[in-house]
């Protein structure tokens, strides 16, 4: 198939420039538009084929904003060399479906990531690069669109050349088989068996072949009897015919009797030369038969020869049992649900109104608009927790005199409610605007978690040497979810040899805090270690919570098994039906965890 030349290598810069210079500000190109069908679709010949292959299509994805835009170009790069290898190969249907899977993807869902227009330079090469893969598929998928259609008119005209032969075919067959009939009634006529009337000559050859077939004698016919189907009523007993006399049994000889004993009938069997059934010793009992089978036979003797050969087979693979059938998530959500309800019933769990939440002063007071804003929110919760206990002379006092910041209160059970207040509303909003606008981001945008910290570590607002660790996975992953729960028990990695010590049970009496990120939002998790050796562990949520009055919320855990209760129930309430559905037909791959709503991220201090 002759295609345009693949793209490869960074785009010209005299063709596409980052941007244009319209009053001093950048504008960025906007992206191709998605393939259009070709004028006319509806009457072209390989439409039928073309719906067929886009019956099971997916819609576009929906991308996090919190992952970064590399890791969906290189995802994107993977659908594009797939769909030039399916073209080099010339499997059309293949190029046809991954082809618009790319065009899709790349037209779709990546301009609708917060980072697509970022002026970072990286970033535009990659968008730029993309933008051109996508319109040369563009083309692509035109010039697969008319080779179908060739393809499919080939096919029309070999499928009428082949009907026009078979009626051919059909049509010569019958004209020979009314010849043949002719030939057979002419020689009938010629030999003058059963002549045929004057007006015979006006009839039409069915007529004429029943009469010549009446001329010959039917094989295998029998004349027909009438036959009664229902007997006549017999009302006088007597006229029924009589019942045979009853047989006598046959006489015994003296070679039947021989039979009837087993000793006998074998001698005499013997002697008619035919061998018997069984031997002439008496049958064992059923007690012999059990006791033999209780016998352990003695080893058979094994040469070396035979044991060396024994000793290079391989051995024997260990049986691996078949893995259980995972529970539906639907049921895990409802499980997850009665549970989180019986502990807010029992009071081992209490949900806190906080004052405000993200976003409220949007309308009001722009500069403080914390909109979209728990990527900064939620560090900042855990840093003014755990400073004050971890060094109140230099990173409280950094914390509290930063030009984003303001006092706050050290208390020995960690940030309070007036805090969380002060950062939703004043301290998160300047911060926001300064990292969107180093970004290049919109107002709104959400800012992926690693470019916050960059920023908080280099404002001395997080130090670097109190970070404990990150994991992620699968949040519905019990062993996934522990390594999060064990760096909050333990205030270290689990892999260190004192956490290893003291297993994840232990709490330490140290403050903990983390900033967890799952389902495009951010929550910060708090360990608040009390006097005697128990532990609370609060969740901040900063979105507006509409059972609370539609304000932030602060949900205090007070043992470590309802916490843990806690996370299991606020996973599962966040998957929509759509993702029930992919979780349910899904494995775990860790290679596809960009794409999997159950992935999760977790940055521990």
């Amino acid at each position: 198939m002759n295609l345009p030349t693949a793209p490869s290598g960074r785009p010209p810069g005299n063709s596409a420039s980052p941007h244009n210079s319209h009053n001093g500000k950048c504008r960025l190109n906007p992206p191709p538009p998605a393939p259009a069908p070709a004028r006319g679709d509806i009457s072209r010949p390989s439409k039928p084929r073309r719906d067929a292959l886009k019956q099971h299509e997916q819609p576009p994805i929906a991308l996090s904003n919190l992952c970064k835009i590399d890791k969906y170009y290189a995802a994107a790069e993977k659908v594009l060399g797939q769909f030039k290898t399916h073209l080099a190969n010339s499997e059309l249907d293949d190029a046809y479906i991954i082809g618009r899977r790319f065009a899709l993807f790349s037209t779709v869902s990546l301009p609708k990531h917060d980072y697509y227009k970022s002026p970072k330079g990286e970033l535009v090469r990659l968008r730029l690069k993309n933008q051109k893969d996508a319109q040369w598929v563009t083309r692509g998928l035109e010039r697969i669109v008319e080779v179908m259609d060739k393809e499919e008119i080939d096919r029309q005209k070999a499928e009428a050349e082949r009907l026009r032969r078979l009626r051919e075919e059909e049509e010569r067959q019958r004209l020979e088989w009314e010849e043949s009939m002719r030939q057979r009634l002419g020689a009938v006529e010629s030999s003058g068996l059963g002549r045929l009337d004057s007006e015979d000559g006006a009839l039409d050859m069915a007529s004429k072949l029943e009469k010549l077939n009446a001329l010959f004698p039917k094989d295998h016919v029998e004349e027909e009897v009438d036959i009664p189907t229902t007997a006549p009523p017999v009302d006088d007993p007597s006229l029924l015919p009589p019942l045979p006399p009853p047989m006598a049994p046959p006489l015994i000889g003296e070679h039947d009797m021989a039979l009837l004993n087993s000793v006998s009938a074998t001698q005499q069997l013997k002697s008619d030369g035919v061998t018997p059934m069984f031997s002439e010793s008496e049958p064992p009992n059923y007690s012999d038969l059990f006791l033999e089978s209780l016998r352990t036979p003695s080893a058979p003797t094994i040469g070396a020869e035979e044991l060396a050969e024994l000793e290079r087979l391989p051995s024997p693979t260990a049986f691996k049992p078949a893995p259980s059938p995972r529970t539906p998530i639907r049921i895990l959500q409802s499980n997850h649900q009665k549970q989180m309800q019986s502990l807010l019933n029992s009071k081992h769990v209490d949900i806190i109104k906080l004052g405000t939440f993200q976003g409220r002063l949007s309308a009001s007071n722009p500069r403080f608009d914390s909109t979209n804003g728990c990527a900064v929110i939620s560090p900042l919760v855990v840093a003014t927790h755990i400073y004050p206990q971890s060094n109140p002379q230099h990173h409280q006092s950094r914390l509290n005199k930063s030009k984003f910041g303001s006092s706050s209160t050290v208390s020995k059970y960690g940030i309070s409610n007036s805090d969380i207040n002060d950062i939703i509303d004043k301290r998160a909003p300047p911060i926001l605007q300064t990292v969107r606008s180093k970004l290049g981001l919109d107002r709104h945008a959400l800012i992926i978690p690693s470019d916050v910290h960059d920023y908080l570590v280099d404002e001395h607002i997080l130090p670097q040497d109190k970070f404990v660790g990150v994991c992620g996975g699968d949040i519905m992953n019990k062993d996934h979810i522990n390594e999060l729960v064990t760096m909050l028990v333990n205030g270290k990695e689990e892999n260190s040899p004192s956490t290893k010590s003291k297993g994840k049970k232990s709490c330490r009496k140290q403050k903990v805090g983390a900033a967890l990120f799952f389902r495009e939002h951010v929550i910060s998790i708090l360990k608040i270690p009390l006097g005697n050796g128990q532990c609370y562990y609060d969740l901040i949520d900063s979105l507006p919570n509409a059972k609370i009055g539609g304000m932030a919320s602060r949900t205090r855990c007070k043992d470590l098994a309802s916490f843990e209760a806690l996370l299991r129930w606020y996973a599962s309430s966040k998957f929509s039906e759509t993702h029930c559905d992919f979780i349910d037909g899904n494995e775990w791959n860790d290679g596809m965890c960009d794409f999997d709503p159950r992935t999760f991220q977790g940055f521990v201090w």
